[in-house]
């Protein structure tokens, strides 16, 4: 595999030595340029799937070491057996598969395998398996902690019963403390030793998220599907040492004690021995974290991913809005919508039925918004007057306002921070524990655009492209959507990471896929859309609220 990385093979076959510059999945070598070149044009090969070869050399070796062909009769892999759960060449199947009915194109199998529910699976298995080796260290810390308060307090408890008595006891209470100190000695080592098997399995786990990680980026989908395989086995060996810990009483809480004998009353009973060191267990209250009930875990090649095409919307409601510039647009828990009017600096909360509830004016421009459900607060951007205003919807109180320093406009809140469009300051991030502004992108941002955020992931509007990063503003994807949507103003992401975009000049809505690779029209002027600019999609009860630039917004039931 090493030569396969520093020379090109088809110049090696012709006794040439040129470094690679990329490397096919299919053909399993590295090309140069001049080889690219021809690999790319030739009808056999152009459909090929190729990486730069520096990104393919990231990852781990031992998926480097996964080949795609069939290692008994040099023949690439054509055919998944479900039966023996093992892929096969065209030879394979006639020599030792000829009885398996349930055979299946290996194309068919590893298609989509990155982003389906096993991977996704394995993920989550990982992470759950690295929190529970976590915990378990954790508490056997906590153990070794509290036998040294144990002995710390009977320490104590030894030394006043020795003041009581005479000083010709010396022996006897150096002879129980080395008692005592051999039992905590003994536990400790004991669960010291227990403690690293924990941190060992957590180092291979870790290891194997770093390695997975990589496979997502760089691996093709059948190193993906392999190497999955090789990593399930080593899962299930480290969940069943989890449960095996637990079966076999290893973490029973170790207390250490002190029976002190009664030293006044019973004096001569003492001169022979001043107490007894008790060493007692219980059981432990830690358990395995799962995220769901584990039977006996096998992972499934085809999984179903929803994805945009399954979207079906239905209108529920059609509302009359007030004002004549709605920018942004959300719904409360109860179902009362909310839109924000940028002309009149004002925000109107409208009931179920379509009326209108009450009437909020923070007193300045009032750009874009976002409900926090927890602490029920209403956070209103306020445009070229570069402040962020939080109300307090129980009381419908302004509870403070941040001055930013540039303007501002799309907002969402996560975890005690709020990101926003901070137009020519860029992607940027406010604490609202001591009001501190960082910038995470530094990007020219339009005016008056929506930003979004979807678990680890936000989405914001350029000129030119929809531009996906994670919280610490790493780039994920990007997508020019200026062949569907004219003027992108509205943004919101639904349960299954699908963005919703507005074009306003478009009059349109378009659905775009977790990964920014496809798009689908969703609405258009037959719907009734006219300058749409605000969209909220409410993920507890999958609704979509789409509001047009004045007059009317749609509230729509989302089903797959």
């Amino acid at each position: 595999m090493s030569s396969k990385l520093t020379v090109c093979g088809v110049c090696e076959y012709r006794k040439i030595n040129k470094s690679p510059v990329v490397w096919c999945f299919e053909c399993e070598e590295g090309l140069c340029q001049e080889c690219r070149e021809h690999h790319a044009a030739s009808k056999g090969s152009r459909d090929h799937s190729i990486v730069p070869i520096s990104e393919y050399q990231k990852l781990p070796t031992n998926i480097l070491e996964i080949t795609q062909t069939c290692p008994k009769h040099n023949e690439k892999y054509q055919i998944f057996c479900k039966k023996h759960d093992f892929p096969c060449c065209r030879r394979c199947v006639v020599e030792t598969h000829d009885d398996c009915k349930e055979l299946n194109v290996i194309d068919d199998v590893i298609k989509n395998v990155k982003s389906s529910n096993a991977f996704l699976e394995m993920e989550h298995t990982l992470s759950e398996l690295s929190e529970n080796l976590q915990r378990f260290r954790k508490d056997r810390q906590s153990n070794i902690t509290s036998l040294k308060e144990n002995k710390t307090k009977i320490e104590k408890e030894i030394q006043q019963t020795r003041v009581l008595i005479n000083n010709h006891l010396d022996k006897l209470q150096e002879s129980l403390m080395k008692e005592l100190y051999a039992a905590e000695e003994k536990e400790n080592k004991k669960i010291s030793c227990l403690i690293s098997s924990i941190q060992e399995k957590e180092r291979d786990i870790t290891e194997y998220q770093t390695n997975l990680g990589k496979i997502k980026q760089h691996a093709s989908d059948l190193q993906t599907f392999l190497a999955m395989k090789h990593i399930q086995q080593d899962v299930t060996y480290n969940q069943k040492f989890l449960e095996s810990l637990l079966k076999e009483d290893k973490l029973n809480h170790v207390i250490i004690s002190f029976e002190n004998e009664n030293t006044l009353k019973s004096l001569p009973t003492i001169l022979n021995k001043m107490g007894t060191i008790i060493l007692d267990t219980r059981s432990s209250d830690i358990t395995l974290t799962r995220h769901k009930n584990k039977q006996a875990q096998i992972i499934v090649p085809i999984t179903y991913v929803l994805t945009i095409d399954d979207l079906k919307l239905t209108l529920r409601q059609t509302v009359k809005t007030i004002g004549k510039d709605i920018t942004g647009c959300s719904l409360l828990p109860d179902g009362r919508m909310i839109f924000s009017c940028y002309t009149s600096n004002k925000i109107y909360v409208i009931k179920n039925d379509g009326s209108l509830d009450f009437t909020l004016q923070p007193g300045e421009r009032t750009s874009h918004i976002n409900y926090i459900e927890d602490s029920q607060k209403l956070v209103v951007t306020s445009g070229m007057d570069s402040s962020i205003t939080i109300i307090d919807m129980k009381n419908r109180k302004t509870e403070k306002s941040i001055k930013v320093g540039s303007w501002i406009y799309g907002i969402v809140h996560k975890d005690g921070k709020l990101f926003y469009n901070g137009f020519e300051g860029g992607l940027c991030v406010v604490s609202l524990d001591d009001d501190s502004v960082t910038q995470l992108v530094n990007v020219n941002l339009p005016s008056n655009r929506s930003i979004a955020i979807w678990s680890d992931h936000l989405y914001y509007i350029t000129n030119d492209s929809l531009t996906c990063c994670d919280l610490q503003g790493k780039f994920k994807w990007k997508t020019d959507p200026a062949a569907f949507l004219n003027s992108v103003l509205g943004i919101t992401v639904d349960n299954h990471g699908r963005v919703y975009v507005s074009g306003r000049h478009s009059n349109n809505v378009v659905v775009i896929s977790p990964d920014g690779n496809k798009h689908r029209v969703l609405l258009s002027e037959i719907d009734s859309l006219k300058q749409p600019k605000a969209v909220f999609f409410d993920r507890k009860n999958n609704k979509l609220l789409i509001s047009n630039q004045e007059n009317e917004a749609f509230l729509y039931d989302v089903s797959n």
